[in-house]
């Protein structure tokens, strides 16, 4: 009994591909040495990484605005367009602000102004957009690049260095300009005064906390590196899930594998395979690179990483037919990804854009390893008690993985069933979404014979032979109309032409014709390895078409290909069992089946012999038995005697007899007597046409050409007597060739009535050198010759490239052309000597020159894949000098703190306010709330040992007028503009004014001095 079980054909096949790593150990050698190559290249990654610990750096005060902070000497500030308005603002900037002595230079436009920065790179900018916005244009030099948010605590570690971008808001002159155009646009359309307020403001940089010095080169490299450890594992199972899906997997899918029991096979393994690599690298990083952070936490984020890699590995494979393209493929999108994933470093990426680009797995890995390196930088590391907290990231990080690998696995067994290759039947791209996919019925195990009223064959003339009564009703197998077409670009060829045949249970049934007939087309088409273009074919009242019913017909039938089906590196016996198992042949049962099969072939002396190593006769019996395991129904075989020796193809005959009762047993072959001893009806199929059905006698009678009359003679036998002789009796004999001693002679069959005459005349002539004679009936051969003589089809159109390949197991064509290059007509070499040695010469040249040019086109590609690979790094440097070069950037609050109403989001923060005025600061916090602030208030004095806020506000009393300190997060690096954009719109509204100030940071970029 047979019953399909994804756990006994994932246990089966699990097994299988054990003892296919073990015995392909030079393989498994090379795939686990690249691997663990990747171990000491960590480890001198590891050791060159920079870890210098700082201690943490109180907070210090920065000054006020109106401290000479910032000289406005000699400082020309040139500003457009010239309006009413825009004059009298900067007027009062540059009488009676803290940028007094400043010199104004009013241009028309903005394309002035750039043009006077070009010639005086001194120069400040600030062009009005309207009476309550402008841009702010300083050189490069002085200002930060706003498109960046966030920096980095241990590039701003001295207040003195370069590279420490928050300082230079304050000394530079930005705050300076910045809050003196505010405080005049305010004056201009409030007349109130703000200047105390705004010239007050003191500046105050929170506390650093302790970092570890950290270079974000090395970071890369690291990254790059870790990225690409699961790179050999993921080429070496490309290679090995390809090989078996080209052929074995869909024939397996005949026997009733499940998709899921293949791929969790191979799933499994490489599992074991990533756990332990992933515990040798994440040993190796927790001693350098991760030292804070903890073991089960890092050695997860490796293992999610190496299964998503093996799932996408899966996907590749059913997206892609060759094992080179889709390695190459896997390989590209772990490194193009894996230096996308480089950003995380650099710029602060849009979350959204971050969860896109997650679907790719490298790039959420290493997403996940910035986050890492982010934790041990501040002190804190990764694991498993602060996933929740300061580890979130890595907790979606963890999220995303497991999405993607079963992302990749849902596409991996949707492509399969969608582009099942040269071999399969594809499902239709919305299969899964149609009801009749999950809610498939099952007619039960009884085997209904079709009842329809005629047979197929009814349709043709007396070519087709009737069935002996005891037969009728019970044809197993119906084909009406099929045709199968090929497309290869323009060209189409028909395999099949509209045939129509029954097959009967308990008839062995055999299909003849000339290779490309169509008899391996049609038996594909029967087995369910393809579907036909037109027409209908059923089995047991089982429709192809419908696919709950080929789940039906996989259990009932057994198959023998043309090409031999086995695991080469197996045994006789494992490759049995694998095949019994997969089938659904209880496990109890799976060890006397294989037996049984093995005493039946006599093939139990090679049981222990691996199949790339028998002859290929024993091969063609493999094939055999695994096709009969589990007493199949009905038996497809596709020239199964091929290789076979006379013994053994006697034995096989022997065999199909034997359990011909009560089956069906369909086979093709080119042997005539084959067919003529072993089939009980012959089905000549020639050029996609079925020409005549029938059994050996029938067929001999109508196609036959009569008897053969074979005379042997000795020198002195005169040719033209014999024939004169043999005419007297028969005068319709047709004289068919001779040899030395030999003379033959075609009889038709309705002379037989006179063959006695001629026995005596031939007797009584033996004198004339008649030594013997003898008479034949007429065979297969013959009969299968005269068809084709008589096929009134043009060979030229119908000639069906498609079959041929297939029939002649996957050959090119290039290998059919002729081989005679050297030789002439009459058979012999047409040069020699000197000659043919620079023939030869020029000959191997040319195989030569051909070689190369493929050698070419790969060098081309390979140059081309560096090109791809090196593609992503120039396109990411290339974006950000582009992207600096035009960056108009809004220094608003939504850069930083949160809107009104809004959870938290990314690196936003609430906005907080120190109240140290003693009383309630209401109508202060009601401006902010109007700005769409979420406000925070505390009257702790420590806030600016508080590193949970971006920023703050503290606000005091002088007089009847409020004075603010703003204390920025050294990483928040245009926290001091934004607070101050802030403060300044706080004051308009205070004066009852709507209107709403905004400003905008636009360098003058200059590739000498910008950001590299």
């Amino acid at each position: 009994q047979r019953s399909i079980s994804v756990f006994q054909q994932t246990k089966i096949l699990l097994w299988k591909n054990v003892l296919i790593k073990w015995r392909m150990k030079m393989q498994s050698f090379q795939e686990w040495m690249l691997s663990l190559l990747f171990l000491p290249l960590m480890f001198i990654v590891c050791t060159f990484m920079m870890n210098i610990r700082y201690p943490e750096v109180p907070f210090s005060y920065l000054g006020q605005l109106d401290d000479p902070a910032y000289d406005t000497s000699g400082v020309t500030v040139a500003f457009t367009p010239i309006t009413v308005t825009t004059r009298q603002i900067m007027n009062k900037v540059a009488l009676s602000s803290v940028m007094t002595g400043i010199k104004l230079e009013a241009l028309v436009d903005e394309r002035a102004l750039e043009e006077a920065w070009i010639s005086n790179n001194e120069i400040i900018g600030v062009v009005f957009k309207d009476n309550f916005s402008y841009h702010l244009r300083f050189p490069t030099r002085d200002v930060v690049i706003p498109n960046d948010n966030f920096g980095y605590i241990d590039s701003c570690y001295n207040f003195t260095s370069r590279y420490c971008y928050s300082p230079k808001y304050w000394y530079k002159g930005f705050l300076s300009l910045q809050s003196s155009i505010d405080a005049a646009i305010i004056e201009v359309v409030t007349n109130h005064s703000v200047w105390e307020e705004m010239k007050s403001i003191a500046g105050v940089r929170m506390k650093s906390r302790s970092v570890i010095f950290s270079i974000t080169l090395e970071y890369s490299y690291f990254m790059i590196t870790i990225v690409m450890c699961f790179s050999p594992f993921m080429y070496f199972l490309t290679l090995n899930v390809v090989k078996e899906k080209k052929k074995l997997k869909v024939l397996m899918k005949t026997m009733g594998l499940q998709d899921v029991a293949f791929w969790l096979s191979w799933s499994l393994l490489y599992t074991v395979y990533v756990i332990i690599l992933s515990c040798l690298l994440t040993a190796l990083v927790v001693q350098d690179a991760f030292y804070l952070s903890s073991f089960p936490a890092v050695l997860l984020l490796f293992v999610l990483y190496g299964l998503a890699c093996i799932n996408l590995v899966f996907m590749l494979c059913s997206l892609l037919r060759t094992s080179k393209l889709a390695s190459s493929m896997g390989f590209l999108i772990t490194f193009l990804f894996g230096c996308l994933s480089l950003a995380v470093l650099i710029e602060n990426i849009p979350e959204p854009l971050k969860w896109f680009l997650g679907l790719f797995c490298p790039f959420a890995f290493n997403s996940g390893i910035a986050k890492v390196f982010h934790l041990e930088k501040y002190g804190m590391g990764f694991s498993f008690s602060n996933l929740m907290d300061e580890s979130y990231f890595l907790f979606s990080t963890y999220i995303m993985l497991v999405f993607d690998s079963i992302l990749y696995m849902l596409l991996a067994m949707y492509f399969d069933k969608v582009l099942p290759g040269k071999y399969g039947i594809p499902d239709p791209p919305f299969f899964c979404l149609k009801p009749s996919y999950w809610l498939r019925s099952r007619r039960g195990t009884t085997r209904e014979m079709p009842r329809t009223a005629a047979s197929p064959e009814d349709l043709f003339n007396d070519d087709i032979e009737p069935v002996p009564p005891e037969f009728k009703g019970k044809e197993a197998i119906r084909l009406i109309n099929v045709k199968k077409a090929y497309k290869k670009e323009d060209k189409k060829t028909e395999a099949l032409r509209g045939l129509s045949l029954s097959i009967y249970e308990g008839q062995i049934t055999a299909l003849l014709g000339h290779s490309g007939a169509g008899k391996t087309t049609l038996l594909n088409v029967l087995s369910g390895l393809t579907l036909p273009s037109e027409g209908s074919a059923s089995i047991y009242n089982c429709k192809l078409s419908e696919l709950g019913d080929r789940e039906e017909i996989r259990e009932m039938i057994g198959i023998c290909p043309q090409f031999n089906l086995q695991f080469e590196v197996l045994t006789v016996k494992e490759n049995l069992k694998t095949f019994a198992e997969i089938k659904g042949i209880k496990s109890k049962d799976v060890e006397r089946e294989v037996q049984n099969i093995m005493e039946l072939l006599d093939i139990g002396n090679a049981q222990d012999t691996q199949a790339e190593k028998l002859s290929g006769g024993q091969k063609r019996k493999l094939s055999i038995g695994i096709a009969m395991l589990g007493n199949p129904q009905v038996l497809f075989l596709d020239e199964p005697t091929a290789g076979l020796d006379p013994v053994s193809r006697h034995q096989v005959w022997s065999l199909l007899k034997e359990h011909r009762a009560g089956r069906v047993i369909l086979f093709s072959t080119q042997f005539m007597d084959e067919a003529d001893i072993l089939a009980d009806r012959k089905a000549f199929i020639s050029h996609g046409r079925l020409k005549c059905v029938g059994s050996s006698l029938f067929l001999k009678k109508k196609w036959g050409i009569g008897y053969h009359l074979r005379i042997h003679v000795n020198e002195s036998c005169d040719l033209e007597n014999i024939t004169s002789l043999v005419k007297q009796y028969i005068p319709n004999v047709i004289f068919s060739g001779h040899s030395q001693y030999e003379l033959q002679y075609k009889l038709p069959l309705e002379n037989v009535n006179k063959f006695p005459d001629l026995f005596r005349g031939l007797d009584s002539c033996s004198g004339q050198g008649i030594i013997n004679y003898g008479v034949s009936m007429t065979t297969l051969e013959d009969v299968f010759q005269r068809l084709e003589e008589e096929a009134t089809v043009n060979r030229e159109d119908e000639r069906v490239l498609g079959e041929e390949w297939a029939e002649a197991g996957l050959r090119c064509p290039d290998e059919t052309e002729p081989v005679s290059l050297l030789i002439s007509e009459s058979g012999k070499a047409s040069v020699d000597g000197l000659a043919l040695w620079r023939q030869q010469v020029s000959a191997m040249a040319r195989v030569r020159f051909l070689k190369l040019k493929s050698s070419v086109k790969n060098l081309r590609s390979i140059l081309l894949l560096y090109v791809v690979f090196l593609l992503p790094l120039i396109l990411q440097l290339s974006l950000v000098a582009a992207w600096q070069s035009v960056s108009t950037w809004e220094l608003s609050s939504s850069q930083y703190f949160l809107p009104l109403g809004k959870k938290v989001h990314s690196e936003t923060t609430s906005l907080l306010v120190h109240n140290n005025t003693g009383t309630s600061i209401e109508d202060f916090i009601h401006t902010l709330e109007s700005q769409d602030l979420t406000v925070e208030i505390t009257s702790e004095e420590n806030i600016t040992e508080e590193l949970k806020h971006n920023g703050a506000i503290k606000v005091s009393h002088k007089g009847q007028s409020y004075r603010f300190t703003v204390l920025c997060h050294v990483e928040a690096i245009n926290c001091f503009p934004v607070l101050v954009n802030v403060i300044s719109n706080a004051l308009l509204r205070t004066l009852n004014s709507t209107a709403h100030i905004r400003i905008w940071s636009h360098p003058f970029f200059s590739v000498s001095v910008g950001a590299w």
